[in-house]
C-alpha cells in the first residue's frame, strides 16, 4: 500500500519508459543513421505508442506524439525546455537569428521583428504579394501551354523568394533569385546530412559535403552582407523588417552587429521561402489528385470575376482556398517535426526526464492521428472553414508550432499562400504528371525528394 501511494507521489524512473531495442553504446544511432529519424520513429510508434525512448549514445531522445505531451512542451513547463544542442545543425546555417536563439537575445529580436508581422502588417503586404505573383504568372502564360509540363515547386521557389525578398528587404531579387535558392538547398541538404551522421566531422575539414556547404555559406554570406551594406550605404532605412534590424540598438545604445543582422536575414529569408514554397508544392499534388477539390476551389475564385485578390478576400471571399491550403499543411506540414533540450528537471508525460536529454514530437504524425481527425489520411478541406474545429484538441494541428516559440510568421505565410493559390487558380489547372515521382524527403524541412511535376490542362 505505501509502495502504490509512492508510485503516484513519484514519476516512474527513465528505465520504465518504453524503449526499443539497440545496439550497446551507440543506441539507435545506427539505424537512425541507415534509415533515417521518420522510419525509426514510426516503427517505434507501432509498438510502444505515444512516448517513447530512442538512445542516441549515451542521451536520450524522448518522443513524445500525443497532444498533451506537446502541451507540457510548449506550453505549460516550457522554461524546461530550450534550444540549444539540438539546433546546433541547423544554427550551422542561421547562426543566431530568431529561430535558434534564447533568453534576452531572442526577446529583443522578437520585439524588433514582431511589428513586421502583426496582422495589420501583414495584410498591407498583400499588394506586393499579388503584383509579384501577377508578373510570374504573366511569365507562365508565356511559357506553359495546355499539355506542357514543369516542376511545379521549382517555380514556387523562385516566386516565394522574390516575394520574402521585396516584402520584408524591399529588395529586387529577379537578378540573383537562382543563385540564392540553390546555395539555400545545398545548405539544408548538408546541414540535414550532419545532423543524421553518427560522426561529425569539423566543417573545416574538406570533406565533399563540407566543401558544398562552406560554398552555401559563402554564397550566402556575400548576397546578406551586400544587402547590408547597400542598405546602410544608402542612408534612408525605410520601414520594412529589415530597417527595424538596422535601426535597432543593443543594450549599450550600439547598432546591431552586422552578424546578427545577417543571421536574421538568413533566418527569415529560410522560413519565408523555403516553407512557403513546400506548402504551395504539396497543394498542387493534393489538387492534382483530387479533381473534385479543385472544381470547388476554381468555382470560388471565379466568383472574384477576374479581379487581384486582396487581405480582405483572404478572410471573407476566399475561405475554401485557405481551407485547401490549411488541408495540405495538416498532410504535409513543411515543419514536420519539432525539438527541444531539457535543461531543467521535469515531468513528461508521467515520466521524470533531466537536463542534458532532449524531447522530439511530431506534427506529421499527429495531424493523422485518427483520435482527433476522422478520415485523417483523406484531403478533406471543409475540416478547416468556420465552426469545424470546435472540440479539437488545440494542440492536434500545429504546422506553425505554438507557444511563445510559435513561428512569427504564421500569418504572413497563409495570407501569401492563399493569394498565390487563388491567383493561379485563375489562370490554370494543373493536374499531376503521370510521369511525377512523388516523395516525401524528412531533412530539416519535409521537401518533395523530385519535385513536383504537373500538367497543366485546359480550365473547365
Amino acid at each position: 500500500m505505501l509502495q502504490a501511494l509512492l508510485d503516484r507521489v513519484s514519476p516512474p524512473p527513465i528505465d520504465s519508459i518504453p524503449t526499443p531495442s539497440r545496439w550497446p553504446v551507440f543506441g539507435h544511432l545506427p539505424m537512425l543513421t541507415r534509415h533515417g529519424l521518420m522510419p525509426v520513429v514510426e516503427a517505434a510508434r507501432q509498438k510502444h505508442g505515444d512516448f517513447f525512448r530512442l538512445c542516441v549514445g549515451k542521451h536520450s531522445l524522448f518522443v513524445a506524439l500525443h497532444p498533451d505531451a506537446v502541451e507540457q512542451i510548449l506550453l505549460t513547463d516550457k522554461d524546461s525546455y530550450g534550444k540549444r544542442d539540438t539546433y546546433d545543425s541547423i544554427r550551422v546555417l542561421v547562426g543566431d537569428g530568431i529561430l535558434t536563439s534564447e533568453g534576452e537575445l531572442w526577446r529583443r529580436e522578437r520585439r524588433i521583428a514582431q511589428p513586421s508581422f502583426n496582422k495589420g502588417s501583414v495584410a498591407a503586404l498583400a499588394g506586393k504579394m499579388t503584383r509579384l505573383t501577377e508578373r510570374t504568372l504573366t511569365a507562365w502564360t508565356q511559357r506553359y501551354k495546355v499539355g506542357d509540363e514543369f516542376d511545379v515547386y521549382k517555380e514556387l521557389l523562385a516566386l516565394a523568394m522574390e516575394i520574402i525578398g521585396e516584402t520584408l528587404f524591399s529588395l529586387d531579387l529577379r537578378g540573383r533569385v537562382g543563385e540564392s535558392a540553390e546555395a539555400f538547398t545545398v545548405a539544408l541538404e548538408q546541414v540535414s546530412g550532419r545532423g543524421n551522421q553518427m560522426l561529425q566531422l569539423p566543417l573545416h575539414w574538406p570533406t565533399p559535403g563540407n566543401l558544398r556547404l562552406r560554398k552555401a555559406l559563402r554564397t550566402l554570406d556575400e548576397v546578406t552582407f551586400e544587402i547590408i551594406s547597400r542598405r546602410r550605404a544608402a542612408g534612408t532605412h525605410g520601414d520594412d523588417l529589415l530597417a527595424a534590424y538596422l535601426n535597432a540598438r543593443d543594450e549599450q545604445g550600439a547598432p546591431l552587429d552586422p552578424r546578427l543582422v545577417r543571421d536574421e536575414i538568413v533566418t527569415f529569408f529560410l522560413a519565408g521561402h523555403e516553407t512557403t514554397a513546400i506548402a504551395l508544392a504539396w497543394t498542387f499534388y493534393l489538387l492534382g489528385t483530387h479533381p473534385e477539390v479543385w472544381d470547388r476551389l476554381i468555382a470560388e475564385v471565379d466568383a472574384l470575376d477576374g479581379r487581384v485578390p486582396t487581405a480582405e478576400d483572404v478572410q471573407t471571399t476566399l475561405m475554401y482556398t485557405k481551407a485547401v491550403l490549411q488541408e495540405s499543411l495538416r498532410l504535409y506540414p513543411p515543419t514536420w517535426s519539432g525539438g527541444r533540450d531539457i535543461v531543467a528537471e521535469t515531468e513528461l508525460a508521467g515520466h521524470r526526464v533531466h537536463p542534458g536529454d532532449r524531447v522530439l514530437y511530431v506534427p506529421f504524425l499527429m495531424h493523422r492521428d485518427p483520435r482527433f481527425w476522422d478520415e485523417p489520411e483523406r484531403f478533406e478541406p471543409a475540416r478547416f472553414l468556420p465552426g469545424q474545429a470546435q472540440g479539437r484538441h488545440k494542440l492536434a494541428y500545429i504546422p506553425f508550432s505554438a507557444g511563445p516559440r510559435m513561428c512569427i510568421g504564421n500569418h504572413f505565410t497563409l495570407l501569401e499562400g492563399t493569394l498565390v493559390l487563388a491567383m493561379i487558380a485563375q489562370r490554370f489547372r494543373l493536374s499531376l504528371s503521370p510521369q511525377a515521382r512523388i516523395a516525401q524527403e524528412f531533412q530539416i524541412t519535409m521537401r518533395p525528394r523530385h519535385g513536383v511535376l504537373v500538367r497543366v490542362e485546359a480550365k473547365r
